[in-house]
């Protein structure tokens, strides 16, 4: 908010400026500027936070949860996880993967421990993703190590327009499958979920010294230019030019030469 007072303080004196003066000023310049700059700034700024600095932050207030058992566990009892470490053995259920579409394919598969069906009598565990299945089949392939036999672990999906509809996914599969899902949580699956969290810190940085490094490359070039226009205000197109002499603000402001400056000196 402070940001975007200052610009209105600068418009606000541009403005006045230009009522004494109709010819571009600094202060112009710096409204302008300071503006878009305000303005770009905070897009992206929001940008890059929602997407990478507060998934980021949400999942390390959540706690890690090593050697999770799929089959044995409620997901009532891990409401605060945001990494899970499942145990050997659990993978995903491709066979009772299942989706929901609203523009967006939202798809789900359970995890269970080698295909069977939970001691708890509840599908609890799901791994998700969004535009990688089949619309007509079983056919989950969500995730960079989706394919891999060496992935079991997952990272809490937190977002709660997501959680939505990956819950009516969820509902879905239980209707068809005929299985039931009581407290389903929702997970990426992943090889390393620290790792790929850590990068989302990472990305966050880069984003924010690259944006920061072409501010002030645009806003140097915008200096340059701004001043380089500035310097001929008021100046002719030549420096023969003789244009002015017909301006009559020119002639009223007493510099025009008399009307008979040409004669004077000529034979009678």
């Amino acid at each position: 908010m402070l940001v975007f007072a200052i610009w209105l303080a600068i418009a606000y004196a541009a403005v006045v400026a230009r009522r004494a003066d109709p010819e571009p000023t600094w202060l112009t310049y710096a409204a302008l500027v300071f503006g878009f700059a305000a303005l770009s700034g905070t897009s992206c700024g929001l940008v890059n936070f929602h997407r990478y600095t507060r998934p980021f932050y949400a999942i390390q207030d959540l706690k890690v949860v090593h050697q999770l058992d799929a089959s044995r566990e409620l997901g009532q009892n891990l409401m605060d996880a945001g990494i899970v470490y499942f145990a050997n053995g659990n993978h995903l259920d491709s066979k009772r993967s299942w989706h929901f579409k609203d523009r967006t394919l939202y798809c789900v598969a359970p995890i269970t421990m080698r295909g069977a069906a939970p001691e708890t009598q509840s599908y609890d565990f799901w791994a998700v993703g969004e535009d990688c299945c089949s619309t007509s089949a079983s056919d989950f392939r969500c995730g960079q190590d989706w394919g891999s036999l060496n992935a079991r672990a997952g990272i809490r999906v937190l977002d709660a327009d997501d959680v939505v509809n990956y819950r009516l996914a969820v509902q879905q599969a239980e209707t068809l499958y005929g299985i039931v899902a009581a407290h389903p949580i929702f997970f990426t699956w992943s090889k390393d979920p620290l790792y790929e969290v850590e990068s989302w810190n990472e990305h966050a940085i880069k984003n924010f010294v690259y944006m920061v490094t072409l501010a002030f490359v645009v806003s140097l070039s915008a200096m340059i230019l701004a001043t380089c226009r500035f310097a001929w205000i008021g100046r002719a197109a030549s420096a023969y030019a003789m244009d002015f002499y017909g301006d009559p603000d020119w002639r009223s402001a007493g510099m025009g030469r008399p009307a008979d400056y040409g004669t004077r000196g000529a034979a009678p």
